[in-house]
């Protein structure tokens, strides 16, 4: 964002604190200039800033391949659930816990987000007490980039998150999935907001389109690092 970007934004923000009504349209307005709207048949549309877009997965999965996954890794959950009646994470040994969250964590991508799911891809295993609907497991999954490219100018200097999975600890279901792709904050629809997929069995979800950053963009006009 140049200098005459920001100073735009910049009075466009003081006519919004006073309360003007016609400078919210006209806000909304010019942050639409900034945006693309990509639409795939059998996708979510999304509304995406000059920074993201959409592109190819570069590891689809066939009908096929996406069903014999899924067989296998409900599979591997019904063992550990039917191992441990309790269903409660917390008095499961560490192996057995961590084998469950890996196989529900990638039912879970398949079922919802499949364009995001890595066969190389490791989870980093965190666990959260603290939250109103209890404690929870938190699996991030990151690019690898010696396999793949985001289009981030970043990928060199930091492990690009691709997705994250949470589980209830207390009953080892699903809690929700997000993208990291949607939830920065740059001027796209969905920025900031954190957008979380509730993961509901009965719920006919439709999938967001894969999304990487744009590699065309001036990545040179904005400024990276303070």
């Amino acid at each position: 964002m140049d200098m005459m970007e920001k100073n735009i934004l910049l009075l466009l923000g003081i006519f919004l604190f006073c309360g003007c009504g016609s400078s919210r349209k006209v806000l909304k307005e010019y942050r639409a200039q900034k945006r693309h709207y990509y639409l795939v048949q059998g996708y979510r549309p999304v509304a995406l800033s000059d920074k993201k877009t959409g592109a190819e997965n570069p590891f689809p999965l066939s009908a096929y391949e996406k069903e014999k996954l899924l067989d296998s890794v409900a599979y591997v959950c019904r063992t550990y659930l039917e191992k441990y009646p309790d269903h409660n994470l917390d008095t499961w040994s560490k192996p057995d816990c961590e084998a469950y969250l890996r196989a529900k964590s990638t039912q879970i991508i398949l079922q919802f987000q499949p364009d995001y799911y890595r066969a190389y891809a490791v989870p980093e295993i965190r666990r959260y007490a603290h939250d109103f609907m209890g404690p929870y497991f938190l699996l991030t999954y990151y690019y690898d980039r010696t396999k793949e490219s985001n289009g981030s100018p970043l990928d060199l200097k930091f492990k690009a998150e691709l997705v994250h999975v949470a589980i209830n600890a207390g009953d080892a279901q699903g809690r929700y999935l997000s993208l990291p792709i949607l939830n920065v904050d740059d001027g796209s629809a969905g920025s900031v907001d954190n957008i979380r997929i509730g993961l509901y069995v009965d719920r006919k979800w439709i999938p967001y389109p894969y999304m990487i950053w744009n590699k065309d963009f001036d990545w040179d006009s904005i400024v990276l690092f303070e």
